[in-house]
């Protein structure tokens, strides 16, 4: 079975992480473990005293999360049918708002600017990778698993020059991953590309079991690994060979005949369908894992004080979409 998420860790990689030359950050550019971190930094640079942020409903657990972690409040904001923000239906009185490219679906920020034009913008990029730099900010994420899929990483990108300096002091005093974790990294990195190898999948997916997560968890703010700034020097050269590869990949399922969705770097193609149980059963008999991502976020928002009935189109789509992997020829 081929795992719907690109969580591998070749030679290539590995010899990288160990020997390789780290990546030099521009003076706007900020390193760290996880795109989530960004989020804690910028909203704690431009609301040391908390407050109303947007985040959108059809979301990860870890966005709202990162927000309360900041000390401040999230609002849920509804989403179009084609993944976007409903720009018309933006909550009133937001102090910043996360713009989350979905999937590489890119949104309208200016848009977004008219209609929300002393809104501070964080553009969350954790699915869009290779898209422009828009908003005050702009956060990145190259999990193992994401785009490009390389280790514990996410980047912060200052865009509003004003905000530089206090992102500067709060991001220096962040610790750094000592030569042990850099190790025990390297070897969590190994065991997971192993078990989600397609030789090994089958016994993961088998071991699996729907439990309820932790939504609460405290985000732990640190710079990025030395080693995964390697892996990223050596990876950027071919992003956008990468991305080529997984729009012609997006196109072959299109000439297959399925109706698919796909954002400027196709991260994944996406369905929307009445009933995806069975679509997935049919990609499974092809040997391809596919899965309704983010398929419990209405149920995680709740847990932030999501209202049922806020953002009926998110509702909607949480139980219709598919995501199938683009990073493999189906």
């Amino acid at each position: 079975m081929a795992p719907r998420l690109d969580i591998s860790f070749p030679l290539c990689h590995q010899w990288q992480y160990l020997f390789g030359q780290a990546y030099q950050p521009q003076t706007n550019e900020f390193l760290l473990n996880h795109a989530r971190t960004g989020i804690v930094l910028a909203l704690r640079a431009v609301l040391p005293n908390g407050g109303k942020v947007g985040v959108v409903a059809y979301n990860c657990h870890t966005v709202a999360n990162a927000v309360v972690n900041a000390g401040c409040t999230p609002l849920f904001i509804d989403i179009t049918r084609e993944l976007t923000i409903d720009v018309e239906k933006l909550p009133v009185g937001l102090e910043a708002i996360i713009v989350t490219n979905l999937f590489g679906i890119r949104n309208d920020i200016e848009a977004i600017k008219a209609k929300c034009s002393k809104t501070v913008i964080i553009v969350d990029n954790a699915h869009g990778f290779g898209l422009p730099e828009e908003g005050d900010f702009t956060i990145y994420s190259i999990n193992q698993g994401k785009f490009p899929s390389l280790g514990e990483g996410g980047i912060l990108k200052v865009n509003t020059i004003k905000y530089n300096e206090r992102i500067t002091t709060l991001y220096q005093k962040l610790p750094t991953y000592s030569y042990y974790a850099q190790i025990k990294l390297f070897a969590k990195m190994w065991l997971k590309a192993l078990a989600y190898s397609p030789c090994c999948y089958w016994l993961v997916r088998w071991k699996k079991k729907d439990f309820k997560r932790n939504v609460y968890e405290k985000v732990v703010l640190r710079k990025m690994a030395n080693g995964v700034k390697k892996m990223y020097c050596a990876a950027l050269p071919d992003i956008d060979k990468r991305i080529a590869i997984q729009k012609k990949n997006a196109e072959f399922l299109r000439a297959l005949g399925y109706d698919v969705c796909v954002g400027e770097n196709a991260f994944m193609a996406i369905i929307e369908c009445e009933r995806p149980e069975n679509l997935k059963r049919e990609f499974a008999r092809k040997g391809i894992e596919t899965a309704t991502h983010f398929g419990k976020a209405i149920e995680w928002a709740h847990e932030f004080g999501y209202i049922e009935g806020s953002c009926p189109q998110a509702e909607r789509l949480t139980k219709r979409l598919l995501m199938i992997p683009t990073y493999i020829r189906i």
